[in-house]
């Protein structure tokens, strides 16, 4: 591995995160990111921005110089207010964006799915790439987002994962941070930064198979929960005054099933299609009766409507939709 490709993908994480998307030429031929900017150039991750007209002046580095002509293929004239008139490189004009489509497509190389499968879900913000399955009745759907850590974008992603119903087997590619902050409305789910699970290569991300293979719920370090369903999905368990107990498999799909509905409300029969009982004495409370405590902590009985009622704790109200 080269550590032009290392340092490649790590640029091209940053530019993804960024807002404006377009970044001055010069940021990539000169400096720190000359080797890293000449690597996603040759990978044609990078796309030619709008030229622009107002530059920083290169000679005293501090007024706004404007354009005043290129004078050749290569150099342009500026107008500074501190230098007068000033000749440049034309790549001080130039700006690059990455290139969203062949990057997604890498990633579907990298990760041997059809693009027939490829669904984009918000423009140039998220994306469903396919699903695998690793093993038999196990099936990942994996998802690409840039721009995680802005609240607004997660719960909308988490909102496209709840109408898809792939909550359960979903993992998101990232070009952002992680962790993710605390709150954020998909700290309980699978989400991986592409920094650390591979590599730019040859008309693909190159992933490193024993980090592809890793789960990573988003669980911060210091947020021990109180009461809250925070984990249910991602690690079998719920926390009743920061103890934390672990739940068989039907009651993990009773309370996920609750999580996703709406209303956080079910009849019986429902919850008992979601966890595949075929008892005929099916019962949410007998199948917590080896964990009543959560079962108490978080299941309500609606005796007049004849539904079961998620009881919701304050702590989870910042990352349910």
């Amino acid at each position: 591995m080269s550590q032009a490709q290392i340092d490649a993908t790590v640029l091209l994480c940053r530019l993804l995160d960024r807002e404006p998307p377009e970044t001055a030429g010069l940021d990539f031929f000169t400096g720190a990111n000359e080797a890293a900017g000449a690597q996603l150039l040759r990978e044609r991750l990078l796309v030619m921005g709008p030229l622009l007209e107002w530059v920083t002046c290169p000679e005293c580095r501090v007024e706004l110089a404007r354009v005043v002509r290129d004078e050749s293929a290569t150099t342009t004239v500026l107008l500074c207010p501190e230098c007068w008139e000033v000749t440049a490189p034309r790549r001080v004009r130039e700006t690059y964006k990455v290139a969203l489509s062949r990057l997604v497509a890498s990633l579907l190389n990298g990760l041997g799915l059809s693009p027939s499968g490829l669904q984009p879900l918000e423009p140039d913000v998220s994306w469903r790439l396919g699903t695998t399955e690793a093993r038999r009745g196990q099936p990942v759907t994996w998802y690409f987002a840039r721009r995680l850590r802005q609240p607004e974008i997660a719960a909308r992603l988490r909102g496209y994962l709840a109408s898809a119903q792939t909550t359960q087997s979903a993992v998101i590619l990232t070009s952002s941070e992680v962790p993710l902050p605390g709150g954020s409305p998909l700290t309980e789910f699978d989400v991986r930064p592409l920094l650390t699970l591979g590599r730019i290569g040859q008309s693909r991300f190159e992933f490193f198979a024993q980090r592809q293979a890793a789960p990573g719920p988003q669980v911060l370090a210091e947020a021990t929960p109180g009461t809250s369903l925070r984990y249910v999905r991602t690690a079998a368990a719920a926390f009743v005054d920061g103890v934390r107990y672990a739940l068989e498999p039907r009651q993990q799909a009773i309370l996920v099933a609750l999580l996703d509905h709406p209303d956080h409300e079910l009849g019986k029969a429902e919850l008992k299609a979601a966890c595949g009982s075929q008892s005929l004495s099916f019962s949410p409370s007998k199948e917590f009766q080896r964990n009543a405590t959560v079962y108490a902590a978080f299941i309500r009985y609606l005796r007049d409507d004849e539904r079961y009622a998620l009881c919701l704790p304050e702590e989870d109200s910042a990352w349910l939709p």
